[in-house]
């Protein structure tokens, strides 16, 4: 019975519940993006993307326990904007057409840069997007 009670005080001690909600939500326009693998549907043209107007919805989350904190967590909700697509000449490396793509218009997987560190009177905003078009991923660096 003893080890019991004890058990269950352990539980209780060491539960831990998950603080966020919409007071840890962001919103934040990223400067920094990079566009990697676009492929279109023609062999005529080569593609570049030169600019972007990104803007990134992101939350933390804590898990907590009576102890400490357990764990720091990090999710992009989504993205939201438009890149400038370009179709340049295979010979001659000449702007034939530019097209302005909604990034909605992709699924990705997102994916936090194992860096990113929330320390102690320091800001934590995103410092660069890495959009890879062949995998579908977006690397978030922070």
């Amino acid at each position: 019975m003893k080890n019991i009670i004890h058990e269950e005080m352990l539980d209780f001690l060491f539960e831990s519940h998950i603080v966020g909600g919409d007071s840890l939500r962001f919103k934040q326009a990223v400067q920094n993006v990079l566009f990697y693998n676009y492929n279109t549907f023609t062999s005529e043209f080569d593609t570049d993307i030169k600019q972007s107007n990104i803007v990134v919805t992101w939350t933390i989350s804590l898990r907590l326990n009576s102890q400490s904190v357990e764990k720091f967590v990090i999710d992009v909700e989504k993205v939201e904007g438009y890149f400038m697509l370009q179709m340049l000449d295979l010979q001659t490396d000449e702007l034939k057409q530019e097209t302005a793509k909604n990034i909605n218009d992709f699924q990705w997987k997102f994916v936090i840069d194992d860096e990113a560190t929330l320390t102690m009177n320091q800001p934590l905003y995103i410092k660069e997007l890495d959009f890879d078009f062949k995998n579908k991923s977006c690397i978030v660096t922070f």
